[in-house]
């Protein structure tokens, strides 16, 4: 994968999706070659530092009780603003109101609210890479647009893998993998993949 690059992922199976996923959030073990990290060979690094470079912000978002600023930035290390451009790049830009009260697990919010302010969270870090699981399955076409617009803008020149089957991101990947059994299948663009079966199947639909 190059640096700075967005790259999509296509699973037809989900099972290859969470293997994936799993993998690259350290959730098993990786066999010596099986992952590299800028050429680095990820089993013989420190977990600690390897996820100091890598977020995998998972598909369930959890949120604890506090209010949508500390939903976002639990550090509270952010100014206002970079809160704002993480939550408006999340498409959660009606979320504007950052001493909003949040319950516990994000109770008091929506789904697709949910899920954009863990998007939004996860893009305020700014790790050199960052890896989306299914980040628009509870929002509707027209914020899932602006989701893909922001998100491309504010991650241009960092490395994000989008595990994914919205046409919505994927038609804005530099490049898309089709996984198949766990081994690369394809690989081309949005529109390349158009006529491959799996990728129609899975995308197309």
């Amino acid at each position: 994968m190059e640096p700075g690059a967005l790259v999509g992922v296509v699973a037809p199976d989900p099972a290859d999706a969470e293997d994936l996923v799993g993998l690259l959030a350290g959730r098993r073990p990786v066999a010596p070659g099986e992952l590299l990290l800028d050429d680095e060979d990820v089993a013989g690094l420190d977990p600690a530092a390897v996820r100091a470079r890598v977020l995998v912000e998972p598909h369930v978002v959890v949120l604890f009780e506090g209010t949508l600023r500390s939903a976002v930035d639990p550090s509270g290390d952010a100014a206002d603003d970079e809160l704002l451009a993480a939550l408006t790049a999340a498409g959660a830009a009606d979320l504007a109101d950052l001493e909003l009260p949040v319950a516990d697990r994000g109770r008091s919010l929506s789904g697709g609210q949910r899920q954009r302010v863990g998007l939004a969270r996860a893009l305020l870090r700014r790790p050199a890479v960052l890896v989306l699981h299914d980040p628009t399955t509870a929002v509707d076409a027209v914020t899932e647009e602006e989701i893909a617009a922001g998100l491309t803008g504010l991650r241009r020149g960092r490395t994000t893998v989008l595990v994914t089957s919205s046409p919505a991101l994927l038609g804005r990947c530099d490049r898309v993998v089709v996984l198949r059994g766990g081994v690369v299948d394809a690989t081309g663009t949005h529109g390349e993949l158009a006529d491959h079966p799996d990728y129609a199947a899975a995308v197309l639909r």
